[in-house]
């Protein structure tokens, strides 16, 4: 299967696609060093600069996909939903996938556009003749220590759920079924299996960079201990390492890097890798404090 990638930033969704099988045929992306980004991971891949120039008809593509922009939808924005200028582009996507016609459609967003999004987008995508399938996931239930929750609306063209009706049922997807003697892969229902770090969120003062500044990195410490807090980044200016957000996220580390010319496996989340989840937070208004509990973060050792 192929894909036409739309706001694809440094490629999160186009190398989970990957992983799943499916290639990127083009990039659309306006921001420089996300670009950079893109042409080092996949050279060969031509990257369209503009949404709204793109004209669908062009591209026979199995799947759209894409992270429309979410800046009017956050809860760290002004909250004015797809009538602002940036999640907006939100009907330029809808537009292309009218033109092109692809099976499948992804689509991905902050779990505020729920209440200032989805009723829209689920619309657009019906009256496309898309059958559509919400979910709200949080990167917890994929063993990540931290929950981040996430809108993915699924999209699959009426034609082709005909088709897979004809073979049975069609719904919310099931348990995926393992080689012959093997157990089934169970769905995860969201819920995490242990305490949680904080997802970072713009606070109301300190001029809009990432909630707790000194009482976020004292919590860091606490927690992990100050060596391993170093590893990723505290006392470092409020600055994260980039080994440790790339973790977080699940990339390869270095991918984010133009230098770099193969990144380092991914080495998995603490609870991935046999290791307790270490606190519960208490958020406050912008600074944030926290419980300790389990082993300091082996993990860090990963990425000194």
């Amino acid at each position: 299967m192929n894909a036409l990638s739309l706001f694809s930033g440094i490629g999160g969704l186009d190398l989970a696609a990957e992983w799943a099988g499916i290639k990127p045929v083009a990039f659309c992306e306006i921001d420089p060093y996300a670009c950079e980004i893109l042409k080092r991971r996949w050279p060969d891949v031509p990257i369209l600069p503009d949404v709204r120039e793109i004209d669908g008809r062009d591209w026979s593509v199995d799947v759209v996909h894409g992270g429309f922009p979410c800046q009017d939808l956050s809860v760290a924005g002004k909250q004015v939903g797809l009538s602002g200028e940036r999640s907006g582009l939100w009907f330029e996507m809808l537009r292309v996938i009218s033109e092109c016609r692809p099976r499948f459609v992804v689509a991905e967003n902050v779990r505020g556009a729920v209440n200032l999004a989805l009723d829209t987008v689920k619309a657009g995508l019906e009256n496309e003749g898309y059958e559509v399938w919400p979910c709200v996931l949080p990167a917890s239930a994929f063993g990540a220590p931290h929950r981040r929750e996430r809108l993915f609306v699924l999209g699959v063209r009426s034609d082709v759920t005909d088709s897979m009706r004809s073979r049975g049922p069609v719904g919310l997807p099931r348990p995926l079924q393992g080689e012959e003697g093997e157990p089934a892969i169970p769905l995860h229902d969201g819920s995490p299996s242990g305490s949680l770090w904080p997802t970072p969120t713009v606070g109301t003062s300190g001029g809009g960079k990432l909630c707790g500044g000194s009482g976020h990195w004292k919590m860091l410490k606490d927690s992990v201990g100050i060596e391993n807090a170093r590893l990723m980044g505290a006392g470092n200016g409020g600055q994260l390492n980039p080994d440790w957000v790339e973790c977080l996220m699940g990339y390869p580390l270095g991918w984010t890097d133009v230098d770099c010319d193969e990144p380092e496996p991914w080495p998995g989340w603490p609870a991935l890798m046999g290791e307790r989840l270490w606190m519960t937070p208490k958020a406050g208004a912008c600074g944030m404090t926290a419980k300790t509990s389990g082993r300091p973060l082996e993990m860090a050792t990963h990425l000194s």
